[in-house]
């Protein structure tokens, strides 16, 4: 009694079983689009007989069409359809015989768009697939091909007058031709902004389409891309009126602001810190002119921030800002102990070659304990940042790297007790590999001169050890020894890091790596090396990992857990 409701469960439970539908003398795309064609092969095995049966009648017409479509006209079928208890079985042999090929290609552009560079270039590609088998969806992109150019380029109006696709079965060969008649090329006409949170003349400055130029999608999508990025407007609608019979698209832009306050915290855990408490706070705009406010606060036990910037749009206020600002900073680590104030300036700016540039004044006052030293130091520090990625993927790189360079020091006079320079580069890199597998590459170099390094602030040394540096080893604990054995960091560092990771499902991964490296000073230097292995999440968010890594070399503990989140690059 108890057992045949279970079977009634499991009946309603149990997978479906596709019917067995072979294919025999098809390969590769041509087989993939003839069973994407035939009816049959998405039918199981409880269909009923009499539609198993009506689509094996329609099967010769399925298939003729999917080898049609990719240029063969004279294939031969045989096929055999039985029925047994459990399911049915059909199959099929099909000789595709010969595939027509394009014996001529003939493209035609009428119109303003005649003499055009860009039509004259994609008409010298189109024209090139002369000799080649026949596809009829390379026919269909050519035709789409044309319409995105003149689209565009702004001939909104443009048209095929003649488009044909000619099938000579007795030669097995096909001819193509297109005439494009694009019509008159469009121009902007006039261009009116709605909105009312900034002066109208700086919200133009994020404006590149201009009355009287012609007309261009990619500067309508570019105009839309510099107003999403800005942080001001909460909707952006570009509306060109491409109805207009004068030659003139009129323009159109809505702008809905966002709140002009902005709140956001956060808990959080990183195996370097340990647990994390973050808030941040963002005026969008202080006044007409654009300025705005930006703070963070992070809150942990080993290192806490916290810092405030007025931001200055610029002439391209895109890319470049001008900023000043204060923080502080506490950090406990087994090393050292420090706390610091700083005010800074700073000229942040997009380079045309795609790095990131930034310029900084920073006046640092530093009061930090190494063992049982205490020093105090005073630096106005100038210095430089560069910083360019670039990437295939921005949630999940395979391919792109990430490169960042540093240069900072002072000078001994009345604000800055130290003369000192340094210059620091960091670079991580990525190359696709066989099985979904993935090489990283990661390096980090530093030099420091210092006349002093004894009231050189910890900021300003470096130190080894981490889920950024050498994993297998905790934050920030290697680096040269004082006499009682106290880290006290090196003037220059060295880190290698050689990374295989393998995708071994759809949102996971796993990787073995191995780390070496230090921070040191001339004629101390032995590296230290760091192995494991991870495990990888690629989360909606990015990138999660979890590494495993034993240290080589004496260390404070014999194994770290380090987890970290986001892409690298």
């Amino acid at each position: 009694m108890r057992i045949a409701p279970l079977l009634m469960v499991l009946s309603f439970i149990a997978p479906a079983i596709f019917a067995e539908v072979n294919i025999s003398g098809l390969k590769g795309n041509v087989n993939d689009n003839v069973r994407l064609m035939l009816s049959m092969e998405k039918e199981k095995c409880e269909a009923p007989e009499w539609k198993i049966r009506r689509l094996y009648v329609k099967a010769n017409q399925e298939i003729d069409q999917g080898l049609r479509a990719l240029g063969y006209y004279h294939a031969v079928v045989k096929k055999s359809l039985a029925f047994g208890e459990a399911c049915w079985t059909a199959d099929f042999t099909i000789d595709p015989g010969p595939q027509v090929y394009i014996a001529d290609v003939d493209v035609i552009i009428n119109g303003a768009a005649h003499d055009a560079p860009e039509f004259q270039k994609l008409r010298d590609k189109l024209v090139k697939i002369t000799g080649s088998p026949l596809d009829h969806s390379q026919y269909e992109k050519m035709k789409s091909r044309i319409e995105a150019l003149a689209l565009e380029k702004g001939y909104l109006k443009g048209t095929f007058t003649e488009k044909k696709l000619i099938i000579d079965k007795q030669l097995n060969q096909a001819q193509i031709k297109l005439v494009f008649d694009a019509g008159q090329r469009m121009a902007f006409g006039k261009i009116v902004i709605k909105q009312d949170i900034l002066n109208p003349e700086f919200v133009e400055k994020y404006i590149s389409i201009k009355s009287g130029e012609f007309y261009t999608s990619e500067q309508l999508a570019k105009t839309h891309n510099n107003l999403s990025k800005t942080g001001y407007f909460e909707m952006v609608d570009i509306d060109p009126d491409t109805d207009t019979i004068d030659g003139q698209v009129p323009v159109t832009i809505n702008l809905q602001p966002k709140k002009k306050h902005h709140y956001s915290f956060g808990v959080g855990f990183d195996t370097d810190i340990g647990p994390l408490l973050s808030a941040s706070y963002i005026n969008r705009r202080l006044n007409r002119k654009g300025h705005f406010l930006t703070s963070e606060f992070d809150l942990s036990p080993v290192l806490s921030t916290a810092s405030v910037e007025y931001n200055v749009p610029l002439n391209d206020p895109v890319s470049d800002f001008f900023s000043f600002g204060g923080g502080l900073k506490r950090e406990d680590t087994s090393s050292f102990k420090t706390a610091s104030v700083i005010i800074s300036g700073r000229l942040k700016n997009a380079l045309d070659s795609g790095w990131k540039q930034t310029l900084f004044l920073d006046l640092d006052y530093e009061d930090f304990t190494i063992g049982t030293t205490a020093t105090q130091t005073l630096l106005l520090v100038p210095g430089g940042s560069w910083l360019k990625s670039v990437s295939n993927n921005l949630l999940r790189p395979n391919k792109g790297y990430r490169a960042k360079f540093d240069v900072s020091g002072s000078y001994k006079n009345p604000l800055s007790e130290v003369s000192f320079f340094q210059g620091d580069l960091s670079a991580v890199w990525m190359y696709p590999l066989p099985w979904r597998s993935t090489f990283i590459g990661r390096t980090e170099l530093g030099a420091t001169l210092v006349d002093q390094f004894d009231k050189l602030p910890t900021t300003y040394r470096f130190y080894a050890g981490g889920i950024n540096s050498i994993r297998g080893y905790g934050y920030k604990e290697l680096g040269p020894k004082d006499s009682q054995g106290y880290v006290i960091g090196g003037k220059f560092l060295t880190v290698l890091s050689l990374e295989y990771e393998k995708a071994v499902f759809d949102d996971w991964g796993v990787s073995a790596f191995v780390d070496s490296g230090d921070a040191f000073n001339l004629g101390n230097i032995v590296l230290k090396t760091g192995v494991g292995i991870g495990v990888r999440w690629y989360s909606p968010f990015g990138p999660v990992r979890v590494d495993f890594a034993m240290p080589m070399n004496e260390s404070n503990s014999s194994f770290q857990i380090h987890f970290a989140a986001g892409a690298r690059i």
